[in-house]
């Protein structure tokens, strides 16, 4: 009966909490198709403020988080100073099914273990996620990779134990909060969650304040006390405020209590999920625990009992307070944090140097430094490849610096403009792309016609990707597309000469806002473009249909010099499987695996993955005595490839392409 009266008077955090865990359901199970897969953790607070301590610690952004996350860990810190833990009370899916547990617990009529508030066990059993919190940041900032995904029991079971977990504490993990919150009341959120002892120590904001402004004046002393100490020390004072003092001050709302009106029937400790005495308490409830999820106030039989600024502050209105604000502060953090971004790295080099006694020499003036925006950087989507993409900036002469951002795909770049020019920048970062769009008939098309249009906004190595997949999807007789740098950018058209591509067309079919994409296992998504068409050039060029084959088939070649010195002068031979399939892009990029394991055989020379004579795909082995036709065969359809990476890093891992049907061998001919 009081499980019934509960959820009706207490409907608020109900409907907010049972709905979030169902959308989370239906989106990540894919009940309900999306045009692009669910993100697990796009909305994680917890991921937000590990990826904000990696930015403070390393000046970079984890993996791929964005400033939507950092955004929502904000929100909550707000929440948590302001109000209280609204997330866990009225969001959190960990918390709702740690809730779930325990009125399973008491539907099914079994006792728990009772571990009261203060007690010995309790102020033990805290000190775990204060651990876990050292633990995880320290980590995420040393690794620039989300550490807590590697135990997270939402995300193991949100990806179906496929993200990016480490097996063993994944189930660890769950096994505690499925067992633990069975049988003890709300155990993951008391002693394990790391985000419950971030929001506990919040409450006690004055002190974590004070403790920021000792790290900063000791910094101001040049006292460099290392990150980690801090953080240590974060932790150390979380848990002792939490087990010393566990009576935060200076929110805006509380659970409120009329004296007057008690008739301390106990109903309301019984009902509180985290175990607090506000029986014993006096006008307001300052617990380190409470979440203000009103299941006190729920359950009070007198009404003694609200949620409220201040005793006079009751009624209905106020039931529903902190489940409208949650929804506010969600709505401001995903507002804010879709027109704000922080810099996945901002990184700079070249610019001052330091000796090893400390000593800072200025090798360039930063006022004569400038900035650059490339936009459409599609490349650079992650923290992995920004690295990548300051790597290749690092080698350009002129360059000191670069900002990524990697939700927009765009960089800020500084140089010395005595140096370089913006021109040059672009010219030197841009590779030149092509991407095959379908396969002409050389049987019966003897040559192609070329049309050149002029671009801008098309400087990242995916954009002929994508404009080549969505000029597939016209249906017409254009076969390649392919770049070549230059202002505005050069792009070429390779078409069928019966086709008649006019203006108009390619300037609707370029400037499209957005491309559908096919992806794989079924569907499309949108992809949003900016591209613009400057001018299609007067003329037509031709190719030779097999002149164009060769040229945008992606060859492999590899040689083992020594032999083939060794074996100049004797009967050499190929063995050839030819195959359409092996166009496929994993072919050539699984071909160095293929040519690594090969040179481990007494009499092969070279591998190749190239067009033949009739101008089919074919991977071609070369070869002389003592090796053979059956011999080639039998290495390279063996279920282990003998591949090495480095002189002491040999391994044995399985083959990286399947081969179906026996190849031809002929004589090798010296071109």
């Amino acid at each position: 009966m009081a499980k019934k009266s509960t959820i009706i008077s207490n409907w608020p955090k109900y409907l907010l909490q049972w709905g979030v865990l169902a959308a989370l359901i239906v989106f990540i199970t894919g009940i309900i198709p999306c045009k692009e897969p669910a993100d697990p953790e796009a909305y994680c607070p917890m991921g937000g403020l590990e990826a904000l301590t990696t930015y403070f610690v390393n000046g970079s952004l984890p993996c791929s988080m964005s400033s939507l996350q950092i955004m929502m860990g904000i929100v909550l810190a707000a929440a948590v100073v302001l109000f209280s833990k609204l997330f866990c009370g009225y969001i959190c899916p960990l918390g709702t099914v740690q809730d779930l547990l325990l009125k399973l617990r008491k539907s099914l009529k079994f006792k728990g273990i009772n571990i009261k508030n203060g007690s010995i066990a309790d102020s033990v059993l805290r000190i775990f996620k204060y651990a876990i919190v050292f633990w995880v940041f320290y980590m995420t900032a040393t690794a620039s990779e989300l550490f807590c995904k590697n135990f997270d029991p939402y995300y193991a079971v949100a990806t179906g134990f496929k993200g990016e977990i480490t097996l063993w504490m994944s189930i660890i993990a769950l096994v505690l909060f499925i067992l633990g919150g069975l049988f003890i009341n709300m155990f993951w959120c008391r002693y394990l969650c790391p985000l419950g002892a971030i929001s506990n120590s919040l409450k006690f904001w004055i002190w974590i304040i004070v403790l920021f402004a000792i790290y900063y004046v000791c910094g101001l002393l040049g006292l460099n006390i290392p990150w980690f100490i801090f953080l240590g020390a974060f932790c150390i004072l979380g848990y002792l405020l939490e087990i010393l003092h566990r009576r935060p001050g200076l929110q805006l709302m509380y659970v409120m209590k009329n004296d007057a009106a008690c008739t301390h029937c106990g109903l309301c400790d019984k009902n509180c999920p985290y175990g607090i005495a506000i029986d014993a308490s006096t006008r307001k409830v300052k617990s380190v625990d409470c979440t203000l999820c009103g299941e006190c106030a729920a359950v009070c039989p007198t009404k003694a009992l609200h949620i409220g600024a201040c005793q006079k502050t009751s009624g209905k209105f106020w039931k529903v307070v902190p489940a409208i604000l949650t929804v506010i502060l969600i709505i401001i953090g995903m507002w804010i944090g879709r027109k704000f971004e922080l810099p996945t790295i901002d990184v700079q080099w070249g610019i001052e140097q330091t000796a090893e006694d400390g000593t800072v020499t200025q090798l360039k003036d930063p006022f004569s430094l400038k900035t650059m925006e490339m936009e459409g950087l599609r490349s650079v989507k992650c923290y992995g490849s920004s690295m990548a993409f300051k790597a290749k900036l690092q080698k350009i002469k002129g360059i000191y610096g670069v900002k990524t951002y990697v939700n927009h795909h765009r960089a800020t770049i500084t140089y010395d403009p005595s140096e370089t020019t913006p021109e040059q920048i672009q010219e030197n970062i841009y590779v030149p792309s092509s991407f095959r769009i379908s396969t002409p008939d050389h049987n019966t098309v003897d040559s192609l016609k070329i049309i050149t249009v002029r671009t801008e906004k098309m400087y990242d190595k995916m954009d002929i990707n994508y404009l080549g997949l969505q000029m597939r999807l016209t249906g017409r007789k254009i076969y390649g597309i392919e770049s070549e740098f230059a202002c505005p950018l050069i792009v070429r058209l390779y078409v069928d000469p019966s086709e008649n591509l006019d203006e108009k067309w390619l300037k609707d079919i370029i400037e499209m806002d957005k491309l559908t994409m096919p992806v794989h296992g079924g569907g499309t998504k949108e992809i949003e473009v900016d591209y613009e068409f400057v001018k299609m050039e007067d003329g037509v060029n031709y190719i030779k249909t097999e002149d164009y084959l060769r040229k945008m088939f992606p060859e492999y070649r590899s040689q083992y010099k020594k032999r083939v010195a060794e074996y100049e002068g004797k009967p050499q031979f190929i063995y050839e499987i030819a195959d359409e399939s092996f166009e496929k892009p994993i072919v050539s990029r699984y071909m160095p695996y293929l040519s690594s394991h090969l040179s481990n055989c007494e009499g092969i020379i070279g591998v190749y993955l190239t067009l033949n004579k009739d101008f089919v795909p074919s991977i071609q082995i070369r070869y002389g005595a003592p090796m053979t036709a059956d011999k080639v065969w039998e290495e390279i359809t063996k279920d282990k490839w003998t591949i090495t990476y480095k002189n002491n890093d040999v391994r044995e891992e399985d083959a990286k392409i399947a081969f179906d049907e026996k190849g031809t061998e002929y004589e090798y001919v010296e071109k």
